[in-house]
């Protein structure tokens, strides 16, 4: 699908160099504005972080211990919740025509105002409504993100630029992840104050911080030929060149269902870890994150994606049967750390796609990419949580091999230098 332009029309000519201004650094933005922009995103990623971790990193808890929910339930929650992001080529279809800073600033006042719904909920029917609302905000952000970013970097260097955002992205989800982990063990310790009143603030909590992070974004600086790529971009983004990115965005989609659905809930509901261990153990995922980004990021940018991914696919086939087969605890602990650290291997997917696509296409075609990895969303949670209560927690990890393998097989057909957009036969 695409959207064409009227002849004559004036962003048409500055769209037109587009791609000579590919291999000018940071597409025409001065030096003064890059920096800008790297500490307006900067500081976005990290308050964006920390809503994310404060909410989700108490969520397995709140909702076990205040709502009454167990892991099945949780498992149909997530089918729920990740409705908007298969909707979302319609959601970044309404935000992008408002520019791509301000979108983002858009999407992150709704996840702010969803997560601090979740505060005065008091059974499963409730927190339907802030699931729904913080998850449009969310994940209009995570394909907003990556496209702020590689607005940002010079050729040859997209892995390393999401590599150091990213760290400090989690060095936020740490910072936010000590404050719980520190109140917790405090109540726990030294008071008689109950859990619950706390855990509803530090959701009113990541609601301010993500309004917060709103209000950063949205003076990030763009180039004229970037504003024009904006205006001309087709909102609904299909294109047969990038089908390869498609596929394993559905894959990926179902695979992190799975893993987001079902891992923190093993670790609670089989293995009894409190709201303090659990929140310890992602501090730990935060800190190797952080160390790693950049790490990754470059490894990503010297190796290419093709070596990144496979790598990558075949430690989450490991972690994954580890979850399935751990006898205890520790073992649990270890595949719940490499499943995180394995996270960073994503942004071979991201960088993928920013070389073999027209630039104007990239922002909607993340969305169509979030889009389809949610397509599954709403099958493989229930799929999975019949097969938890069926058969038993080890069941949702192993029916998740299928998708790795899958991603598997289609990263050994990535060729960056055949499948860029201008390298395609004509249609």
């Amino acid at each position: 699908m695409a959207v064409s332009a009227k002849l004559g029309d004036p962003a048409v000519s500055v769209a037109q160099n587009v791609i000579a201004a590919d291999s000018t650094p940071h597409a025409e933005l001065t030096p003064g504005q890059v920096a800008r922009g790297y500490k307006l995103l900067a500081l976005t990623m990290f308050a964006m972080s920390m809503t994310m971790s404060l909410a989700e990193s108490i969520q397995p808890n709140f909702f076990r211990e205040e709502i009454g929910m167990s892991g099945a339930q949780n498992g149909y929650l997530i089918a729920i919740r990740e409705v908007p992001g298969f909707l979302l080529i319609f959601v970044a279809a309404i935000l992008l025509r408002q520019g791509l800073a301000k979108a983002t600033g858009i999407s992150l006042i709704i996840s702010g105002i969803g997560f601090a719904l979740f505060a005065p909920t008091t059974a499963f029917w409730m927190v339907i409504i802030p699931t729904l609302i913080s998850s449009v905000g969310y994940h209009s952000w995570l394909q907003l993100q990556p496209a702020l970013g590689l607005s940002l970097a010079k050729k040859g260097e997209e892995g390393r630029v999401l590599g150091r955002l990213n760290g400090i992205g989690f060095f936020g989800s740490m910072v936010a992840m000590i404050a719980v982990v520190v109140t917790l063990f405090s109540l726990e310790r030294w008071t008689d104050i109950e859990q619950g009143p706390v855990l509803r603030g530090f959701f009113i909590l990541a609601g301010i911080t993500g309004i917060a992070a709103s209000v950063a974004i949205w003076r990030f600086p763009t180039s004229e030929i970037d504003q024009a790529s904006a205006r001309l971009a087709p909102r609904i983004t299909w294109r047969r060149e990038y089908r390869l990115y498609y596929w394993l965005a559905l894959l990926d989609g179902s695979r992190m269902q799975i893993y987001f659905a079902f891992a923190p809930f093993v670790l609670v509901e089989h293995f009894n870890v409190s709201a303090i261990q659990l929140t310890i153990v992602l501090i730990i995922a935060a800190l190797i994150k952080w160390r790693m980004g950049p790490i990754i990021g470059g490894l990503v940018d010297r190796l290419g994606e093709k070596k990144i991914l496979t790598i990558g696919y075949f430690l989450h086939l490991t972690v994954f049967l580890g979850f399935a087969l751990a006898p205890n605890v520790w073992v649990a602990y270890l595949c719940y750390l490499g499943y995180n650290f394995m996270f960073l291997f994503s942004i071979g997917t991201t960088t993928y796609l920013k070389k073999i696509c027209r630039r104007e296409d990239l922002a909607p075609s993340l969305a169509m990419g979030v889009s389809l990895s949610h397509v599954t969303a709403i099958v493989v949670p229930v799929i999975a949580a019949t097969l938890w209560d069926k058969l038993g927690y080890q069941f949702p990890f192993i029916f998740g091999t299928v998708f790795i393998f899958g991603s598997l097989i289609l990263t050994r057909k990535i060729d960056v230098e055949k499948q860029r957009w201008d390298a395609q036969p004509a249609s």
